[in-house]
Order: structure tokens, then C-alpha cells, then sequence
């Protein structure tokens, strides 16, 4: 779209220009003066990208017209337009650098070439305008992260600390983003945001981002501003968000202790910061991130212990609130990998979909209690689970024995091993088994087995051939004809499918 500002005092002359423009390729927003005085008010109050003038026009001409606009905007293409073919007006156009002097009546040839000869020399110049903006807002976004990063300001060099001084005349003030950026599709991020706010200026400092006020603005504005900025958040990226308001920064130099103070307050606002709760497991040395306390969870739901996995894992959560030093974001990542582990190792079958929603939800959470909110939905779901694979057990043996297949599927089983396991006879078992599965052991082993590939299937990336290997089948063969079978298709066709099916 380009903008143009046509002053003709001839009706009919506006119409023909408008129709030639009608014809061209490109798209034309087009503001019409009927002398020059009105095309000078419109030029005032709003952009342009090229001019088109008759040259003789009551109040001003257009002589005076563009003399004036040249003065204020002198790279803006002008185009004449006259019936006067005289070489006056001709040599006053070339002083005033227009692109081109056209007589009435104009030849249509004539005009779409000079027109074409504009738009080209209208894209070069704001391609330079736009890599000089970029380059422009890349070394301000150095100097503001240095000093908002500690760098002591008499160090900044003299043009720096200019460029600095300026940019905090007109932005005194702004806010902290608590939320994380990592979970706002960081592409869209920012030209999302200037769109929907042009008068903000935004700078990311790992882990926070700083939006900025354009203009110093009254308390009351500064409330609407912010509430304008989460409802914004709220409707884009369907989460709520924490901004915290600076306020006045008393000075350029006081950058630094400013943003760290809102850090902290963020953090605060992260952690309920409950000291009446003891914390064992969290000495200093971050033993919490280990493997081993994932692994442990995991051990215990499989071994139908629900209740000592959703204890140890309140356990965990006590330890992060009481200490509340982690940044909110690393906080976030761990109980999120923490919340996968659970979902891909326990035996129990969860939605995959799901799971990647509360994933999310756990990313983009504002407080750690409502991730302690959503580990809670999982254990009931967890041990409602548990509840219905046991109500139709009555037999203790069935129990033991269903619990060791699903620690131990991938491996060799037999109904001899099995028995062995819970010390009872082969044929006993195998009578127990079929009475409260309502199907043999051997059938039973191979329904989980397929199971677990299903769930391998959706969620990894790995061959259906070592999936095949992970789940307990010798024999590739054996495992496609097993899968066809019990789920109804092959398992090519079904990783196909996707995540739906």
C-alpha cells in the first residue's frame, strides 16, 4: 500500500489520476486537496509516501506546496503535473528535485512509467529507512542491557551515555514480564506486541522482559496501560501474566538496582515463601534436579504406592517453596521434565494430548502453587487408576504378579518365571490369573507389551523396530502380526495416524 497525496484543483484531472492508479498493479490509499493550503494541512497531519501536484492552484501553487514539504520531508518524491509548457515552471520543478514534470493531457505510457520509476526509488528508500531503524534499535538494546545488566555507567562511552540519556527522556519508566518468554512464540513475540502497542518499546533480559512507556505517563494512565497489557496477554496467548511497574527511575545510572529489586519482587510473587515448613532434601547442592528422584516416583506408582510418590513429591515441592531461590523459570522447567517422566514411565495409560497441554500450563504457570495444583490432578487420577485396577483383584498373587510384569515387561517372561516371583505353583497362577483377568497370563502380557508400543509409538521418534525390542518382543515379525491383531491395523499405520488416534 503506498500513500499518496494528489492536489489538483481540477476535478476531473483528480479522477483521471485516480483511474490510471485504479489500473496499476499495486494498491494506492489516496488523500485528494483541491489547492494547496489543504494539501499543506492534510501533509501535517499524517504521512505520505509520494506527491502529486498540479502546479497552478488558488491560495497556494503548487510550487509553494512542495517547497514546503521538501523542507520538512526532502527525500519525499514529488511528481508536477501542468498544462503549462513552459520552461519557468520546468526549471522551478527540477530545483525542487521532483521526479518528474508531466503536461496535461497526461499520456497514460508516460505516466505508469514514471510512476514505476517512484514505487522503485519509494522501496529503496524504505528498505534504507528500515535497515537503518534495525541497526538503529540493535546498538540501543546493547547499551540499555549493559546498564540494566550492571555495567557502571561512567564506563559507557560518550555517545552511548547520549544515546542512553535520550532514550530515558522519553521513557522514564516500565514493566516486568514475569512470564516466561520461551512459552509466548518468541517469533511473533515482539512484532505482535508493536503492532498492538506502538508506543511501547520492548528489551528481553534473560529471564525477564522490560516493556517501556513512550511518553512519562499519570497514575491512572499508567493503571489502564496495564491493564490493557494482560488483558492483551490473557486474549493472545490464552494465559495470565504478572507485570510489575518500576515506576519513575530516578536516574539513567539506576537502572540496574531498579531491575534487580523487580526480579526479586517477581520471585517473591513466584514462591509463597512458607518458613514454617522444614526443608531436608534441598542442602544447597541441588541434589533435587537428580535422576534418581524422578526414578524413585515412578517406582513407587508402579509398585502401587501412589500415596509415597505424591508424598515424596510434596516433599519436593516444600523444598522450592521454602527456599525460593531458583529463578521461576529453571523452577518451571524442572517440575514440567519432572511431570513427562511420570506420564512416559509409569505403567498406568495416559492421554498424550493432554499431558501436553498441563506441560503448558506447568511452563506458563504465574506461581508454583498452581503447578503444585495440576501434580495434584495427576496423583488422583493416578490413584483412582490404581483403585480400578485393584477393585477387581481379590487375590493378593494377581496383584504381585501384575506388578511385576509392569516393572519387568520388556524383559523375558514366562508363567514359570512369574510364579517363581511370588513363590506359588506355575498351574496355580495361571488358574488365579485367568479367573480375576478374565484372560490367560500369556495373552495378558502381550495386550500390555502392545500397549506400551502404542504409547512409544505417538510419543518417540525411535524405529517401530527397537520399539518392538523395548517393549519385550524377540522377534519383529511376531510383534507387527501381534500389534495387527490386538489394536487392528499395522503399527506403521497407526504411528500415522498421529497423536489422535
Amino acid at each position: 500500500m503506498y500513500r499518496l497525496l494528489l492536489a489538483d484543483d481540477s476535478y476531473d484531472q483528480r479522477e483521471v489520476i485516480k483511474y490510471f492508479l485504479s489500473q496499476h498493479e499495486k494498491e494506492w490509499r489516496i488523500e485528494e486537496a483541491k489547492n494547496g493550503r489543504e494539501a499543506w494541512q492534510l501533509f501535517q497531519k499524517q504521512p505520505f509516501d509520494l506527491i502529486i501536484t498540479d502546479v497552478k492552484m488558488p491560495f497556494m501553487d503548487g510550487h509553494a506546496l512542495v517547497a514546503r514539504i521538501k523542507e520538512a520531508v526532502p527525500e519525499i518524491p514529488v511528481m508536477f503535473i501542468s498544462g503549462f509548457e513552459d520552461f519557468h515552471y520546468v526549471k522551478k520543478a527540477i530545483q525542487l528535485q521532483a521526479v518528474d514534470y508531466l503536461l496535461k493531457p497526461i499520456d497514460p505510457d508516460d505516466f505508469y512509467e514514471q510512476i514505476n520509476k517512484i514505487i522503485l526509488f519509494i522501496d529503496q528508500q524504505k528498505q534504507r529507512s528500515y535497515t537503518k531503524t534495525i541497526a538503529q534499535t540493535h546498538y540501543l538494546k546493547e547499551i540499555l542491557s549493559k546498564l540494566f545488566y550492571g555495567y557502571p555507567w561512567h564506563s559507557l562511552p560518550k555517545e552511548e551515555q547520549s544515546v542512553a540519556q535520550d532514550f530515558f527522556k522519553t521513557h522514564p519508566s516500565f514493566f516486568l514480564v514475569t512470564w516466561p518468554l520461551d512459552s509466548w512464540n518468541a517469533p511473533d513475540f515482539v512484532p505482535s506486541l508493536s503492532a498492538a502497542f506502538p508506543e511501547m518499546f520492548s528489551l528481553f533480559l534473560a529471564p525477564a522482559q522490560l516493556l517501556f512507556f513512550n511518553e512519562p505517563l499519570p497514575k491512572r494512565e499508567i493503571e489502564e496501560r496495564k491493564n490493557n497489557l494482560t488483558t492483551y496477554f490473557s486474549e493472545q496467548f490464552q494465559q495470565k501474566i504478572t507485570l510489575f511497574d518500576s515506576g519513575p527511575v530516578p536516574h539513567h545510572s539506576g537502572v540496574y538496582g531498579t531491575y534487580h529489586d523487580l526480579l526479586k519482587t517477581s520471585q517473591r510473587s513466584f514462591y509463597q515463601q512458607n518458613k514454617g515448613k522444614i526443608c531436608q532434601l534441598l542442602p544447597g547442592d541441588h541434589y533435587i534436579v537428580k535422576k534418581a528422584l524422578f526414578e524413585k516416583t515412578v517406582s513407587y506408582v508402579n509398585q502401587y504406592e501412589s500415596k509415597k510418590a505424591h508424598a515424596l513429591v510434596k516433599t519436593v515441592f516444600d523444598c522450592f517453596e521454602t527456599n525460593g531461590r531458583e529463578e521461576p523459570t529453571n523452577t518451571k522447567f524442572y517440575f514440567a521434565t519432572f511431570y513427562q517422566t511420570i506420564i512416559d514411565q509409569c505403567t498406568i495409560a495416559f492421554d498424550a494430548e493432554h499431558g501436553a497441554n498441563q506441560i503448558g500450563k506447568i511452563l506458563e504457570a504465574p506461581s508454583l502453587q498452581l503447578i503444585a495444583d495440576i501434580f495434584d490432578a495427576l496423583f488422583r487420577y493416578i490413584h483412582d487408576a490404581l483403585l480400578q485396577i485393584n477393585g477387581s483383584q481379590s487375590n493378593d498373587y494377581v496383584r504381585q504378579v501384575k506388578s511385576y510384569i509392569f516393572a519387568h515387561f520388556h524383559q523375558e517372561l514366562s508363567l514359570e518365571r512369574l510364579a517363581k516371583e511370588v513363590n506359588i505353583n506355575p498351574n496355580y497362577l495361571s488358574e488365579l490369573f485367568s479367573t480375576s483377568e478374565g484372560m490367560g497370563i500369556t495373552k495378558y502380557i502381550k495386550s500390555y507389551r502392545i500397549k506400551q508400543a502404542q504409547k512409544r509409538l505417538k510419543n518417540s521418534n525411535c524405529s517401530i523396530r527397537t520399539i518392538s525390542k523395548q517393549v519385550g518382543f524377540n522377534h519383529y515379525s511376531y510383534f507387527c502380526k501381534t500389534f495387527r491383531e490386538i489394536v487392528g491395523m499395522t503399527p506403521d499405520a497407526y504411528r500415522k495416524r498421529g497423536p489422535s488416534c
